[in-house]
Order: C-alpha cells, then structure tokens, then sequence
C-alpha cells in the first residue's frame, strides 16, 4: 500500500540523517581524542624530562657533571669579582651599581619572555579549542540544524 503522507520516506530520510550525524560525532570525537593524546603525551614527555634532569645517578658522570658545573660558578663568580674590581677603580662604584642594574633588568627580561610565550602557547590552546566548538556546532547544523 503506498504511504500517501510520506511518513515512510521521512522515517528513512531522518533516520539516514542521525546515521550520518552519529558519524560525523565520531569522527570529531576521534580527532578531539587524538589532539588530547598528543598534548598529553608531550606534556608527559616533557615532565618526565624535567624530572630526570633533576636526578642524580650513583654514577660517575653525573658526579663529574656537578663538578664541572661548580667550577663553572666558581669560575663565573671570580671573573665577576674580578670586573667589579677593575669597573671600581677605573670608573668608580657608580659604575658597577649601573651594570648590576643592567644584568638585573636583562634577567627580568629573559623572565617575562618566557612568561609571554606561556601565555602564547595559552592562547593558542584556546583558538584550537575554539576551532573545535565551531567544528561541532558546524557539524550538528549540517546534521539537524537549519542547513540540512
């Protein structure tokens, strides 16, 4: 008997509709989730990087490399003690006072540059979150929404 109200083809038409947005969800979920193991496997890399640097092996090369890195202090805060001397006697203690503000505005420099490229990766974080939603709102417009 034909379906004189289309009720038949709009039952199929709707249900191929919510076979296709089922899809599509997943798919979008599989990309979500793939970005996330990503971000999260570098994050765990990165940890774990800088918790080995901070461990000290029994072994003898991590024993040479913090010696090398105390003569390298000793060696730094001698010279320094060395200029001030010399930068003292030629131009005075004015002098060195101004270069002690120098290095002190250079290491507040090195600190902000990092802080704004926190902010930046910050930022960019939240675009790709962005880009998501508008993803996801895109797909369910396409699916159910006014566009289908």
């Amino acid at each position: 008997m034909p379906d004189p109200f289309g009720i038949i083809d709009g039952t199929k038409q709707v249900t191929k509709t919510l076979n296709e947005s089922v899809k599509a969800s997943e798919e979008l979920s599989k990309a979500i989730d793939g970005v996330l193991a990503v971000a999260d496997k570098a994050a765990k890399e990165r940890a774990a990087s800088r918790k080995n640097s901070r461990v000290v092996n029994a072994d003898t090369t991590t024993i040479i490399e913090a010696v090398d890195e105390f003569q390298r202090l000793m060696l730094a805060k001698q010279s320094e003690e060395k200029i001030k001397h010399e930068i003292t006697k030629k131009y005075g203690e004015k002098a060195w006072e101004e270069i002690q503000g120098i290095k002190a505005r250079k290491q507040w420099e090195e600190k902000r540059d990092k802080y704004l490229e926190q902010s930046d990766r910050r930022i960019m974080k939240s675009v790709m979150a962005l880009c998501y939603i508008f993803a996801t709102w895109v797909a369910y417009e396409c699916t159910w929404g006014r566009w289908k």
